[in-house]
């Protein structure tokens, strides 16, 4: 899918369906704006993101945090070991700013291990794409 071709009927599903972040979030700005990479990142793909959906929902049953755990629970090197599938998916149709790895990078850099950053930044090189 290209940037011309980007899914609105996910997102708009994805805008509706996936929880909002409440005030008992930790960072409730954080919470928004990764809600946001979640939703913006549904358009990328043909089909509904009933699955992201289902983990957001178990998530939230934990944690007030749902979106930074529902991140940070991948956020390990053998999570990170090869390309995933929605990973080149997102890489390769201008959707990298969606990714997980991208939010290791940035946003949520100070929560990962280095470890972690390092490779993300590796696996976004291999598409050209460069991490501030």
């Amino acid at each position: 899918m290209t940037n011309s071709e980007i899914n609105h009927r996910a997102i708009d599903w994805a805008e509706e369906h996936f929880p909002m972040p409440g005030e008992e979030s930790d960072d409730l700005g954080l919470e928004l704006y990764l809600r946001d990479r979640c939703v913006q990142g549904s358009g990328y793909f043909s089909k509904l993101p009933n699955g992201a959906n289902l983990s957001f929902s178990r998530v939230n049953r934990k944690t007030p945090n749902i979106y930074s755990q529902y991140f940070l629970n991948t956020a390990k090197l053998e999570d990170l070991r090869d390309i995933a599938p929605n990973f080149r998916i997102l890489a390769t149709s201008g959707g990298y700013k969606y990714t997980n790895e991208y939010q290791y990078c940035t946003v949520l850099r100070d929560q990962v291990a280095p470890e972690v950053v390092e490779r993300a930044r590796e696996l976004l090189a291999e598409f050209n794409i460069e991490v501030p």
